[in-house]
């Protein structure tokens, strides 16, 4: 009966399945008599007992689950609940299935306590059909001994107190009569059985109203301390309400007393403006008189303006006639100044042809004294190979040479300022003694600040002076250098074809030219020392690719350009003057 010990809470679905695999062997045990086959009842009831539970073991796991059990409830009358009951009850160990040994030890456990003999169930079942067929009295015998089982089963459940332990104690009672009358010696064990089964339902019930009552008091506690929470809100609700309406009251009467201070300062701040109000109609009728005065001084206003702005007209014109024979004058003064500069090259040229003289003279009377008595003739050898000494720079500064005695004699027409420009010892001293003197002086020093010699030469058919400025190549001269670049008719640029350091300043030389002279000056770009061509560090190719990008290439067409240019500048010196000329008499 070990199956059997756990608590079972549903007794009536037990004992109905007790009851109908009790029934259903016996109609198996009725058919096997019959037939003659001994030992039948138990091996049938097995049988019965494993066709249950291949009903419920449909996949042939070997064991069934809670869900597998549902299965017998289309055989069984016992619902899902009380199926689970049962599978509660013969799960022994609560692993959560039975497998075929619990299943057959539950149901054999209790139905076969003791060996059932074949004969006293077949001797039972085959005596029935007789009692059926009885007289009444027989009949009203049967009726006694069911009496007699109704009295003895009622005093068997008070003994063990099972009155109101089952809810429906027929199939308990039916199940009772049965094993009594056809199996006495199972009677006992049912008995027992039903003892401690009602024990077990007594003690569930005891634990259920034990539960049940806990339960209750578990929710009176809940409801009395939601009450206590309610309570608790309500009186913390209360609080805060009345905390915030004090606030709001605050608030109120703060707002209340702002309201009347803002109500005030209006009241007086509108006082303020129709005093305002007050003054500004006031001074608007005074503006509406100043108004009318203004109107009549802007009339005269008007009148002095239009005065004014013709007499400012008629100044402008004569400003502009002014600015015109500014113009005029300026231009007069350019021309009286390059004729002045062509006097004083005239009077230079007068002083040192008179110096010559005077030094030849000197010379002259120095031998004189010297020797007295050489010949006439050796005096007169001696006065044409004397010349006037020279230092190592040369000429003086300010001397003139000419290309013949025929053209020295002859004024120039035009005096063109060029200036020489280049880094030191580049050869610009040497360059500009063989151009004037037709010599070279291999001693010649580096020029110190700037030197100037003239030269006259023949340009289509006209005497053209030559004003030739040696600037320094050193850095401590050049900004001495950059202010003779100011009204200069041409530049020359000069570099050192063996010294690849002159030639690379060349670029910076023509970029102070342009800022000192502007862009239209004429350049010209001149490679000096060609005798050393061994020594040759600047590729002629080279020179020429830079003077044909940025430079005129030859002298010659420099010379015309100046000259070209010149005559521009006397076309527009008579184009003023004739234009000054017609406004005169247009205004006249």
């Amino acid at each position: 009966m070990a199956a059997f010990t756990a608590p079972f809470a549903n007794a009536s679905a037990m004992n109905s399945m007790l009851a109908h695999t009790a029934w259903r062997s016996q109609e198996s045990s009725d058919e096997a008599s019959t037939s003659g086959n001994g030992n039948v009842g138990q091996n049938t009831i097995l049988e019965k007992t494993h066709e249950f539970f291949q009903m419920c073991d449909i996949e042939n796991k070997g064991f069934i689950t809670r869900r597998d059990m549902q299965r017998l409830n289309s055989e069984l009358p016992l619902s899902a609940e009380e199926l689970e009951n049962v599978f509660d009850t013969l799960d022994s160990d609560n692993n959560g299935y039975l497998t075929l040994e619990e299943f057959s030890s539950g149901f054999s456990s209790f139905l076969f306590g003791n060996t059932i003999a074949e004969e006293e169930v077949m001797g039972e079942k085959n005596s029935l059909p007789e009692v059926l067929y009885q007289t009444h009295t027989e009949e009203g015998l049967v009726k006694a001994e069911e009496d007699e089982e109704e009295k003895h089963f009622c005093m068997l459940m008070e003994s063990l107190g099972a009155n109101n332990v089952f809810e429906d104690p027929a199939e308990v009672r039916s199940l009772w009569a049965q094993l009594r009358r056809d199996e006495p010696h199972l009677l006992s064990n049912f008995e027992d059985f039903l003892g401690r089964v009602t024990s077990q339902i007594r003690e569930a019930n005891q634990e259920k109203r034990e539960m049940e009552s806990a339960l209750k008091r578990k929710a009176a506690t809940h409801d009395n301390e939601i009450q206590r929470l309610y309570e608790e809100m309500e009186q913390q609700i209360k609080s805060e309400k009345e905390r915030i309406v004090l606030q709001d009251y605050e608030r109120f009467l703060s707002r209340s007393q702002d309201l009347e201070l803002q109500l005030s300062r209006k009241e007086k701040a509108l006082e303020q403006l129709f005093q305002k109000q007050k003054r500004l109609e006031s001074q608007c009728q005074e503006l509406h008189s100043e108004q009318h005065v203004t109107k009549v001084e802007n009339v005269k206003l008007k009148q002095t303006n239009d005065e004014l702005a013709q007499e400012l007209e008629n100044t402008s014109q004569e400003l502009m006639l002014a600015q015109e024979q500014l113009s005029l004058l300026q231009e007069q003064s350019t021309r009286l100044h390059e004729e002045k500069e062509i006097e004083i090259y005239r009077l230079t040229e007068g002083l040192q042809r008179e110096r010559e003289s005077l030094l030849k003279q000197l010379d002259l009377c120095t031998c004189l004294d010297i020797h007295p008595r050489m010949s006439s003739a050796s005096h007169q050898q001696s006065m044409e190979k004397m010349e006037t000494p020279s230092s190592p720079r040369g000429q003086p500064v300010g001397k003139e040479n000419s290309v013949n005695e025929e053209v020295s004699t002859l004024a120039p027409e035009r005096l063109f300022k060029i200036v020489l420009v280049g880094n030191s010892s580049v050869g610009k001293t040497c360059l500009l003694r063989r151009f004037c003197d037709d010599a070279f002086h291999p001693g010649t020093s580096a020029t110190v600040g700037i030197d100037y010699s003239v030269k006259t030469i023949a340009v289509d058919n006209s005497q053209v002076a030559l004003q030739l400025w040696d600037t320094a190549g050193q850095e401590r001269y050049r900004s001495i250098t950059k202010q003779f670049f100011r009204k200069a008719d041409g530049v020359v640029v000069m570099y050192d074809i063996s010294t690849e350091e002159s030639f690379t300043a060349v670029r910076q030389w023509l970029t102070s030219v342009k800022e000192g002279a502007g862009e239209d000056i004429p350049v010209m770009l001149l490679g000096n020392k060609t005798d050393k061509e061994t020594q040759r560090e600047v590729q002629k190719s080279i020179g020429e690719r830079l003077a044909k990008k940025l430079l005129h290439f030859c002298l010659i067409m420099s010379r015309r350009i100046l000259k070209e240019q010149e005559d521009q500048e006397k076309e527009k010196t008579v184009h003023l003057v004739s234009i000054h000329s017609e406004k005169k008499r247009s205004c006249c």
